[in-house]
C-alpha cells in the first residue's frame, strides 16, 4: 500500500512540474525582474541628467566674483 501511495506522489510531483513549465515557470519571472530593472536603470539615468543640469546652472553663479 506504501509502494502505492510512493508513485502516486511521483505522478502527482511529475504533473505539478509540467504544469509550472506551462505556466511560464521562472522564465516569466525573469523577464518580468529584467524589465523592471530597465525601468529603474532609465529612470536612474533621466534624474542623474536633471540634476546635472540642475547643477551646472547654479555653478557658473557662484564662482563669478
Amino acid at each position: 500500500m506504501a509502494k502505492l501511495a510512493f508513485l502516486i506522489s511521483l505522478v502527482a510531483l511529475g504533473i505539478a512540474i509540467l504544469a509550472y513549465q506551462e505556466a511560464g515557470g521562472t522564465k516569466d519571472l525573469t523577464k518580468k525582474v529584467e524589465s523592471r530593472r530597465e525601468d529603474l536603470r532609465r529612470e536612474t539615468a533621466d534624474g542623474l541628467s536633471k540634476l546635472e543640469k540642475a547643477l551646472r546652472s547654479i555653478e557658473p553663479a557662484k564662482t563669478k566674483p
